[in-house]
């Protein structure tokens, strides 16, 4: 008996906690990061597009590829600039019609809240333009907005590195088709 009331408890604190629309203040200030965030992306703008990742997240690529958090955010700044030459994005947007929001807390008691809103965005490079749809993980933490294009399951493997409770969610697969 104890067995299996032992089994059910982690079974209920495994799940992610229920889903839940975003309080008003919440969805006013994801809105105004959001905005931000497209706005940096449209301008090519690399310090605040990497300064829009999760700080846990940049330890996580650290971690992966040996470099120092400081040292790896210099390189991102320098290869988002590299691709921001090279490529345009245009006719940025990202759904925001009543998303539900997730509630969790590390193992460190960090309290996180969660979104996956939908995004579309053109991207142009060589003269050729594609079409692109993509979730796109916001990450409240400490009252700030973090943002993560999540592009398939190996994006998704890495968030869950730094995110434990985003191991198990679905994420919408990202899309990409030609466009003329």
């Amino acid at each position: 008996m104890r067995l299996l009331l032992s089994l059910a408890l982690y079974a209920l604190l495994a799940l992610p906690a229920a889903a839940r629309p975003l309080t008003p203040a919440e969805g006013e200030s994801l809105g105004k990061a959001v905005d931000l965030y497209l706005a940096a992306i449209g301008r090519g703008d690399a310090v605040k597009i990497v300064g829009a990742l999760p700080p846990r997240m940049l330890n996580v690529f650290a971690g992966a590829t040996g470099v120092e958090a400081d040292k790896l955010t210099d390189t991102l700044v320098e290869q988002t600039r590299a691709m921001a030459k090279t490529a345009k994005f245009r006719d940025l947007a990202a759904g925001r019609a009543g998303p539900d929001a997730g509630d969790e807390a590390l193992a460190d008691g960090t309290k996180v809240i969660w979104v996956l809103l939908p995004t579309t965005f053109t991207t142009e490079s060589k003269g050729q333009k594609t079409r692109h749809e993509q979730p796109l993980l916001a990450l409240n933490e400490g009252g700030a907005w973090y943002f993560l294009r999540i592009e398939g399951p190996q994006s998704q493997q890495l968030v869950s590195i730094a995110y434990p409770f985003l191991a198990e969610v679905e994420f919408p697969p990202a899309k990409a088709a030609a466009k003329q």
